[in-house]
C-alpha cells in the first residue's frame, strides 16, 4: 500500500491503461468474429455468383435480354388467344327491365311458332315437338307481365336470351324431331317461380370457370334426333361464331335398335361419334359400317359454354 501511496499517479496511469487494454482486447476479440462472418457471408456470395455464372441459361445481359424478348412474345400470343376466345363475347345487353322482359316474351313466342313452322330437307312440314308450355330456358317468365327492377339481373337475362337464340338456330338448323328441355344457370338475383333449370349447374370439373380469369355462362339441351343432326348441331358450333365450346354429351338410345362403331376419321368429332360403342371396326366389314346410330331417333343431352375472358386490365378500364 505504501508502494501505491508513494506512486500513486503511476499507479493510477497504469490502471487506465491496464482498463484500455481490456477494453481494446475485448473490441478485437468482437470485431474479429463481425469481420469473420462478413467473410463466410462474402464467400458464399462469391459461390452463389460463381454458380450462377455457370447455370444454363446463365444470367448474362444476353440472356436477361433474351428472356425479354421471349417473354414479350408469350404476351402477343397470349393476346392472340384471348382475342380468338373473345370472338363475339361481347354482346351487348340491356338493363331495361321493361325492354327485356318484352325481349323475353318475344323470344318464346318466336322460337314457339319456328318450331311448328320447321321443314324438313324435302320442304314438307315437320314441326319440332315441344313439351306443353316450354319456353327455351325461361319458364319461370312464361307469364311474367312483371318489369325487371334490377339492372343486374336484367342485364344477365338479356345476354342468356342472345346465347340461346344462337344455339336454337344452330339447333334448327340441324333438324331435330324434338326438343325435350332447355336449361341455363339461374344467376339472377332475386329469381322467383319453380322450374327444371333451377336445379341445372355444370360440374366444377368439365367447367373452365376460373374465378378472377374465366366467366362463363353455362347451358344445358335435350332433344330427340338422328345421329346426322347432332354431328350437324356439332359441326356448326365448331365455326366458333360465339365462344361456345362443347363441355359433354349424353345419349340416350332407343331400347332394342341396333348400332356400330364409325370408322375412325382423325378429327374430335369422329372420336366422340366412335366413342358411343357398338362392334370394333375389326369386327365388321366395312360396307357395314354406318353411322353409331343406324335410323333410330335418340335423345342427346349437351352441355355447354359460353367463355369470358376477364383480366386485370378490363377491371382498370371499367374503373375509368
Amino acid at each position: 500500500m505504501d508502494l501505491i501511496k508513494k506512486n500513486l499517479i503511476f499507479t493510477v496511469v497504469l490502471a487506465v491503461c491496464l482498463l484500455i487494454f481490456v477494453a481494446g482486447a475485448y473490441l478485437a476479440f468482437s470485431e474479429s468474429g463481425t469481420i469473420g462472418k462478413a467473410q463466410q457471408q462474402i464467400s458464399s456470395a462469391e459461390a452463389r455468383l460463381n454458380s450462377m455464372l455457370f447455370a444454363d441459361p446463365a444470367p448474362t445481359e444476353a440472356n436477361v435480354a433474351a428472356s425479354q424478348q421471349n417473354v414479350a412474345q408469350l404476351e402477343a400470343v397470349l393476346e392472340n388467344i384471348r382475342a380468338d376466345l373473345q370472338r363475339g363475347a361481347r354482346l351487348s345487353t340491356s338493363t331495361d327491365g321493361i325492354g327485356v322482359m318484352a325481349g323475353i316474351q318475344q323470344y318464346i313466342s318466336e322460337y314457339q311458332r319456328k318450331a311448328a313452322a320447321q321443314m324438313d330437307a324435302n320442304g314438307e312440314a315437320a314441326p319440332i315437338s315441344l313439351p306443353k308450355d316450354f319456353a327455351f330456358g325461361f319458364e319461370q317468365y312464361i307469364n311474367e307481365a312483371k318489369p325487371l327492377d334490377d339492372e343486374e339481373r336484367s342485364a344477365t337475362l338479356d345476354k342468356q336470351r342472345q346465347i340461346l337464340s344462337y344455339l336454337l338456330n344452330r339447333l334448327f338448323d340441324a333438324k331435330p324431331a324434338g326438343i325435350v328441355s332447355v336449361k341455363r344457370e339461374v344467376l339472377e338475383r332475386g329469381s322467383s317461380g319453380q322450374n327444371s333449370d333451377k336445379n341445372f349447374q355444370i360440374s366444377s370439373a368439365i367447367s373452365a370457370r376460373v374465378p378472377g380469369a374465366i366467366d362463363t355462362l353455362a347451358f344445358s339441351m335435350t332433344f330427340t334426333a338422328y345421329t346426322d343432326s347432332l354431328r350437324g348441331f356439332l359441326n356448326d358450333l365448331a365455326k366458333f361464331d360465339l365462344p361456345i365450346v362443347v363441355r359433354s354429351i349424353e345419349v340416350t338410345r332407343p331400347s332394342g335398335s341396333q348400332t356400330t362403331k364409325a370408322p375412325p376419321r382423325g378429327n374430335n368429332l369422329d372420336a366422340i361419334f366412335g366413342a358411343f360403342g357398338g362392334q370394333g371396326e375389326a369386327d365388321a366389314p366395312k360396307e357395314a359400317q354406318k353411322p353409331v346410330i343406324s335410323e333410330n331417333i335418340s335423345t342427346f343431352t349437351v352441355t355447354l359454354e359460353f367463355i369470358e375472358i376477364v383480366l386485370p386490365a378490363d377491371s382498370a378500364e371499367d374503373n375509368v
